[in-house]
């Protein structure tokens, strides 16, 4: 047993640790909080929720992840919850909410600077304009997705969504009847993600719709499914597949199995909730009803597709006004933006022109006062240059060994300059050339060397093919340009 006075100490000692211990805990805590580990997981859980088709949890995770952003006041965070929360409102047909969503995303991203938003902002913008039938709009937003994904240096996320908005932009294509284009960008996302259920479905149904090569359908067509994650629960990837295979054994004409599985997708996207594929499903159905010979139940499948067609035309018509009126106003901003860079650079480029015309004035004043110096300067070097010229032509014409030498000294570079025409070029060559430059004439060349006539036409003859001069060309006009 300690005394009571040691004990007293022991147990203050004891409090001073364990406060410590819960400061260390607490800084931690908050130390703990990641922003990339914020959004791989958001962006994981996400993913997996959405193929699931399990809206309900998607929503709530993404709630909480907005409540915990906004907590730590992380604007990233925030930003890409709005977007995850339109992309689920606009899935399951609800685009007003949606839209209003990449309102708030698109009016916080202003106050960042995040490729990889801004890349997401408008791949999500061009998806739902390509669902209500936009797709000038939607190409057009795709475009400045990719043009933002070029400045993300994570390769892994670049990837992630390169390959999302090549396999968008190929479906806009299509719906704006443009198939060949559309399936350039299918190989494009080929090469990225050449294992992905929504890329190998879209081939699929390029083959079936265009190349007619069913064989090749078949193929991506079960790429794409063993590629389906098997959760037990309802995947919504599985019901575009189904889809799809249903149009392969339509054009089988095996309309029993085709229709088959157009009930397995409608009943997917009955389950998810995915009101813009619906319409589409009951036509098939009745197309298919009709090839079977069953006009009841075609009467009844055109009754379905017409009302979900009605239903969405309504919920898409006010989705078109707001977005039509949001590309308004970004065209408005974009004006504006125009208009004050036109400003701004009419201001420069007046700012810019009187700096120039002070410098000058400055300047030309400068060059009055020395150009008397200059000019007395100039008679001197015409004068040193013509004794030079006269010095050169009297060594030439004595046939001087020293020539040459001199020559070099007062046009230095006029032998390198033939040399890298053509490193060959020996002495006498370039003591050769040095007279036409000098433009003396075959005759003078001929009597100051000591050689006949015909031998000076010879060695020019040799000389243009050595340095490539036309025969049009006259040498001394060549030389003289050197």
């Amino acid at each position: 047993m300690f005394p009571p006075q040691l004990n007293r100490i022991f147990y203050s000692y004891n409090l001073f640790l364990l406060f410590l211990l819960c400061f260390a805990t607490s800084a931690y805590s908050q130390g703990v909080f990641s922003h990339q580990e914020f959004d791989n997981i958001l962006l994981k859980k996400t993913e997996s929720f959405r193929i699931q088709g399990d809206y309900e949890s998607l929503v709530r995770l993404n709630k909480d992840y907005l409540n915990l952003a906004e907590e730590k006041n992380y604007k990233e965070g925030i930003i890409l919850c709005y977007i995850n929360i339109s992309n689920i409102s606009a899935t399951i047909g609800n685009y007003k909410r949606g839209l209003s969503y990449l309102s708030l995303a698109e009016k916080e991203l202003k106050k960042v600077n995040s490729p990889v938003l801004k890349a997401r902002l408008y791949q999500e913008r061009a998806q739902l304009n390509g669902v209500i039938g936009l797709y000038k709009s939607a190409l057009d937003l795709n475009t400045k997705g990719l043009y933002y994904l070029k400045n993300i240096p994570d390769q892994e996320k670049r990837k992630f969504y390169l390959y999302r908005l090549y396999a968008n932009r190929a479906d806009f294509l299509y719906k704006a009847n443009k198939a060949d284009s559309a399936y350039i960008y299918l190989q494009k996302g080929k090469r990225i993600d050449g294992q992905g259920v929504l890329l190998n479905t879209l081939l699929a149904k390029h083959h079936l719709n265009y190349t007619k090569r069913k064989d090749s359908a078949l193929i991506y067509l079960q790429k794409a499914s063993e590629k389906i994650v098997n959760t037990g629960k309802v995947n919504v990837q599985s019901a575009f597949v189904d889809l799809t295979y249903g149009d392969y054994y339509f054009e089988q004409e095996d309309y029993k199995t085709a229709l088959e599985y157009y009930n397995k997708a409608l009943d997917y996207y009955n389950k998810t909730n995915r009101l813009y594929n619906i319409p589409g499903v009951y036509e098939s159905i009745a197309k298919t009803y009709k090839m079977l010979n069953e006009p009841q139940k075609e009467e009844e499948a055109m009754k379905k597709y017409t009302e979900e067609k009605t239903a969405l035309d309504n919920i898409q018509n006010e989705a078109i006004n707001i977005s039509i009126d949001h590309m308004l106003s970004d065209k408005d901003e974009e004006s504006n933006g125009a208009r004050k860079k036109i400003y701004f650079y009419i201001g420069f480029i007046v700012i810019l022109s009187l700096v120039i015309f002070i410098l000058l004035y400055r300047h030309n004043r400068a060059l009055r006062q020395k150009k008397n110096e200059f000019k007395s300067e100039a008679l001197s070097l015409k004068s040193r240059i013509n004794d030079s010229f006269d010095e050169l032509v009297g060594l030439a014409k004595g046939n001087d060994s020293t020539f040459l030498t001199r020559f070099q000294e007062i046009y230095p570079e006029f032998c390198p300059r033939l040399l890298e025409i053509n490193p060959k070029l020996g002495a006498s060559e370039l003591a050769f050339c040095a007279m036409i430059k000098l433009n003396f004439t075959s005759k003078e060349i001929a009597e100051y060397t000591f050689i006949q006539h015909k031998s000076v036409q010879q060695k020019k003859h040799r000389l243009r093919k050595k340095l490539n001069v036309p025969t049009e060309q006259e040498l001394f006009i060549f030389f003289d340009s050197l």
